[in-house]
C-alpha cells in the first residue's frame, strides 16, 4: 500500500509542479544583474546616510564635551558653561560626580528643576557602564552613554578630567525633542532634499519623533533602519520618495514571482491534501476489511463454544452437577461477550448514521455508576477483579442521557478488564474540576504508548505492538463510542497512560447552571 501511495504522490508532484518550476525559473532569470547592482548601491547609500546623521549628532555631543573639558581645567570661568546653555536650549542641566559621588551642579536652565538628587541614583544604576567609559577614556577614546528617564528626558554621560587629572563623570541633561529639532533635523533635511524621507522613531513606544518632511507620519515604512549611536532607543529610518524605473521593473518581476509562489503553494497544498485523502481512504478500507475479518472470527468463536457445550449438555454426556454448572457458566460468559460485541457494533452504527437519539434528563454520575456496579458485580467477581469506587459527595447534577453515559462507563470498565494482567484492580472516582464534573476510570494493565494515545479514539484502531491485537479480543470501537458519547454531551475525554503502568480515562461533563434569583 505504501509503495502505491508513494507512486501516486510522485506522479501528482511531477505532473503539477514541473510546469510551475519552469515558469518560476524563467521569471527569476529576468531579474538582471543591473537591477541587483542598483539594489546593492541603494542599500549602501542608505547605510551611508545613517552613518552621516550619527556622525553629525556625535560631533555636536563632542563639541559640548570639549567645552565642558575646558571648564574642568579652568573652573573659574563660569560664563563658559552659561554660554553653552544659552546657545543650546536643549541642555537642561550640567552636573559632575567624582568617584566618591560628590555631585556638583554646573548649570540648570531657567525655570528648570535641579536634578542633582537623581545623579547619584543614575551613577549607581549605570556603575558597570561607567566603568567601561573609564576604560575607553584611558585608551584615548571618549564614548557617550545615554540614560533615559522618560521618553523625552535623557542624560548623556561621559568621562572628563579635572585640574588634578582625576576622572570625573559628567552628566548632560537633555530635552530630547529640542535636541533632535535644533541639531539633527537640519542635517536630515539637507540630506533628504526631494529624494528621501528620513525619520526618527522611538523604539520602545514605536512613536515617530521627527521626519525630514516636518509632520510625523506614524504609518511610514522604511527601506533601511539603523540605531542612533547617542540614543540606542531611537531608530533612524530611511525610504525613497518615489520608485525609480528600475525599481518599478524589478517590483513587477517580483510580483510575478510572488503570484507564481502563491500558485505553487496552493498546488503543493492540493497535492498533499489529495495524497492524504487517498491515503486515508485506502487505510480506512484496509482497516474495515480487517475489522470485518476480526469481527467474523470474534463472533464465530463464542458461537462455536456455545454450540459445543449445548450439544454436550443435550446429549447427556455430562455426569456431574458441578460440570453442568461449569458448562452453563461458560455459555453465560460467551453469551455476554457476544451480546457486548453486538451492542457495540449496533451502537457504533447508530452513531455513524446519526440515528442515535440522546434523551436529556437530569442525572448524577454517582448514581449512574452505582447502578452499573450493581449490575456488573457478578461479572467483576467472575473475572476476579476488585473494583473500588470513590465518589465525590455531594456531586452536582448534569444534563444527559443516562443510558449513553452508562454505555461509556461500561466500555471503559471492559477496557480495563481486557487489558489488565497480574493486578486485577479498577479504581473509579468522581469529582469536580473547573465547573465540570468528571468520572475517572483507572486500571493497572498494559498501558498505552504515547504515540498511540491519540489514535486509540479512532474507529477500528487497535494497538498492534507485541501481538496485543491477537492476545486481547475486541472490535476497536469501544473508545470511539465513548468519545462520541462524551462529545454529544458537550464534554471532553482525557487519557493518561504509560506502557506497563496502566491507563486513566477521565470523562468531563458540564454542570447544570442554576438560574440566578431575581429580586421582585
Amino acid at each position: 500500500m505504501n509503495q502505491t501511495l508513494h507512486k501516486i504522490l510522485i506522479g501528482l508532484t511531477v505532473l503539477l509542479l514541473f510546469p510551475v518550476a519552469i515558469a518560476t525559473f524563467y521569471e527569476y532569470t529576468r531579474i538582471n544583474d543591473n537591477e541587483e547592482l542598483i539594489s546593492t548601491v541603494y542599500q549602501n547609500q542608505l547605510e551611508t546616510i545613517v552613518s552621516s546623521i550619527n556622525t553629525y549628532a556625535q560631533d555636536v555631543a563632542g563639541n559640548w564635551s570639549s567645552r565642558i573639558d575646558l571648564w574642568l581645567m579652568y573652573p573659574s570661568d563660569e560664563a563658559l558653561l552659561q554660554r553653552l546653555g544659552d546657545e543650546n536650549p536643549s541642555i537642561l542641566g550640567l552636573y559632575t560626580s567624582t568617584d566618591s559621588q560628590q555631585i556638583q551642579t554646573l548649570y540648570t536652565a531657567p525655570n528648570h528643576e535641579n536634578k542633582s538628587p537623581l545623579i547619584a541614583k543614575i551613577q549607581q544604576q549605570e556603575a558597570a557602564a561607567i566603568q567601561q567609559l573609564l576604560t575607553y577614556y584611558d585608551n584615548n577614546y571618549r564614548k557617550f552613554l545615554s540614560h533615559a528617564q522618560q521618553e523625552n528626558a535623557f542624560f548623556l554621560l561621559f568621562i572628563g578630567k579635572d585640574r588634578e587629572n582625576e576622572p570625573v563623570v559628567c552628566f548632560i541633561e537633555l530635552d530630547l525633542q529640542l535636541f533632535l529639532q535644533n541639531h539633527v533635523s537640519p542635517r536630515m533635511q539637507s540630506i533628504a532634499q526631494d529624494n528621501f524621507i528620513i525619520a526618527l522613531r522611538h523604539q520602545p513606544s514605536g512613536n515617530i519623533l521627527l521626519t525630514s518632511e516636518g509632520t510625523p507620519d506614524q504609518n511610514i515604512r522604511f527601506d533601511q533602519e539603523g540605531d542612533m549611536w547617542l540614543f540606542p532607543q531611537i531608530k533612524i529610518g530611511i525610504s525613497l520618495q518615489q520608485q525609480t524605473i528600475s525599481d518599478l521593473a524589478s517590483s513587477r518581476v517580483k510580483e510575478g514571482l510572488m503570484l507564481i509562489g502563491v500558485v505553487l503553494v496552493v498546488l503543493i497544498a492540493g497535492v498533499w491534501f489529495l495524497y492524504s485523502s487517498v491515503k486515508k481512504e485506502i487505510q480506512l478500507a484496509q482497516i474495515k476489511s480487517e475489522f470485518i475479518s476480526n469481527v467474523s472470527h470474534e463472533i464465530r468463536t463464542p458461537l462455536a463454544l456455545i454450540s459445543m457445550y449445548i450439544e454436550t449438555l443435550e446429549m447427556g454426556r455430562v455426569k456431574t452437577v458441578e460440570k453442568v454448572q461449569e458448562y452453563y457458566k461458560i455459555i453465560g460468559t460467551e453469551t455476554h461477550r457476544l451480546t457486548s460485541m453486538v451492542d457495540k457494533i449496533l451502537s457504533f452504527s447508530k452513531i455513524e448514521s446519526g440515528k442515535r437519539i440522546y434523551k436529556s434528563e437530569i442525572c448524577n454520575l454517582n448514581l449512574v455508576t452505582e447502578q452499573i456496579l450493581e449490575t456488573y458485580h457478578f461479572h467483576l467477581n467472575n473475572k476476579n477483579f476488585h473494583l473500588q469506587f470513590s465518589p465525590e459527595q455531594p456531586l452536582p447534577n448534569i444534563l444527559g442521557d443516562k443510558e449513553a453515559i452508562a454505555d461509556a462507563i461500561i466500555n471503559l470498565i471492559d477496557n480495563g478488564i481486557k487489558y489488565s494482567r497480574d493486578i486485577k484492580k479498577i479504581d473509579i472516582s468522581t469529582g469536580i474540576e473547573k465547573r465540570k464534573v468528571f468520572i475517572e476510570v483507572k486500571d493497572y494493565g498494559r498501558g498505552i504508548a504515547k504515540k498511540d494515545q491519540k489514535l486509540v479514539f479512532d474507529k477500528f484502531f487497535r494497538v498492534t505492538n507485541q501481538n496485543l491485537a491477537n492476545e486481547v479480543k475486541g472490535t476497536g470501537l469501544g473508545l470511539s463510542i465513548v468519545q462520541e458519547i462524551v462529545k454529544a454531551h458537550k464534554g471532553k475525554i482525557t487519557l493518561t497512560s504509560k506502557p506497563e503502568a496502566g491507563s486513566t480515562f477521565r470523562l468531563y461533563f458540564p454542570i447544570i447552571h442554576k438560574p440566578k434569583k431575581t429580586n421582585q
